[in-house]
């Protein structure tokens, strides 16, 4: 194969025009193909009730018990509705100095909210995400359930969950939404008088952050397709990489994968560290992820050239005084 073409007219259809290497250098095949439109077909027509469908939220997290504190901050002002969650697991892996502030987080929303699903699993090992989103999803022994893998730098809305019950089904339909990303604050706002308020910086523009259509880390997924499936290489360690292999496996598999950006799933600036320890592939993927998410293309050009533009509205101003 060598290079692939299609144009779609909007009243007949789509010609897709491929070609293909030939025995020798100069030699090439042409092949034409067109997909006419056709009338729409009613496929199925069906009410859909997704109120008996439990989610198992599930957070791994590591010597990060402000930013859980925050997680938990956020979720009671995003006016969820704890009673539609079913199970809520949190795996953590940290030292007993920060276990005790995480058990207290946890003990306060479960009484402010009236809400006692909250499982807390303590792993006295070296962190691992996969691990702990393996451990969180088999602890569950009840019926079949919808599990969302998610991060303490994650914030999430009630329509994001019902997006989940709708694009989730056991044996035929996995989720994998596309998050939008946040910008540096200290950046994007850096002109104003302060930085607004967290819910005011959830908004969906492109100067406020971009589409993480790298990221796989976010997904729903009923547990018996998880389970099936194999789950997460339990081999990778640290940062990275073990959402990929799982959403490879869902890729080869008889499921459909649903891929699509969704308005109700942020991620959450962050100052983030690549440490050493980690694998050549790892650090790439770390500091490819680090240089997005500080500003546009844009916004980081202004600060590359920030002394520059100083210095030319300083002149402009002399000028204007002289003249």
């Amino acid at each position: 194969f060598h290079t692939g073409i299609y144009r779609t007219e909007k009243d007949k259809g789509t010609l897709y025009e491929l070609t293909f290497k030939g025995d020798s250098k100069h030699q090439f095949k042409k092949i034409v193909l067109f997909r006419p439109f056709g009338p729409v077909m009613k496929v199925k027509n069906e009410n859909v009730n997704i109120a008996d469908t439990l989610i198992n939220v599930i957070v791994p997290l590591a010597k990060r018990a402000s930013k859980f504190r925050q997680f938990m901050q956020n979720f009671s002002k995003s006016h969820i509705c704890l009673c539609s969650l079913g199970k809520w697991a949190f795996s953590v892996y940290f030292g007993k100095e920060q276990m005790n502030e995480v058990k207290s987080i946890l003990e306060n929303t479960s009484k402010s909210a009236n809400f006692k699903n909250f499982t807390f699993i303590h792993l006295n090992e070296e962190f691992s995400r996969g691990k702990g989103l393996d451990v969180g999803a088999r602890l569950w022994k009840g019926n079949n359930v919808v599990l969302f893998f998610c991060d303490v730098d994650i914030y999430f809305t009630a329509e994001f969950l019902n997006s989940c019950r709708l694009n989730t089904q056991p044996g035929k339909k996995v989720f994998y939404p596309v998050l939008f990303s946040q910008y540096n604050p200290s950046i994007i706002y850096g002109h104003h008088d302060s930085i607004p308020s967290l819910e005011q910086q959830l908004v969906i523009k492109k100067e406020t952050g971009f589409w993480r259509d790298f990221g796989f880390g976010m997904t729903c997924q009923y547990r018996s397709d998880f389970i099936n499936i194999g789950g997460f290489d339990l081999d990778i360690k640290g940062w990275g990489g073990e959402d990929v292999h799982l959403y490879r496996k869902y890729l080869h598999s008889n499921l459909i994968v649903i891929r699509t950006p969704v308005r109700g799933l942020f991620h959450l600036w962050h100052e983030k560290q690549c440490l050493d320890e980690l694998t050549p592939e790892q650090y790439k993927m770390c500091m490819q992820s680090k240089a997005m998410n500080e500003a546009s293309h844009g916004q980081l050009g202004m600060l590359v050239f920030k002394q520059e533009i100083e210095t030319h509205l300083h002149r402009q101003k002399l000028h204007s005084k002289k003249t």
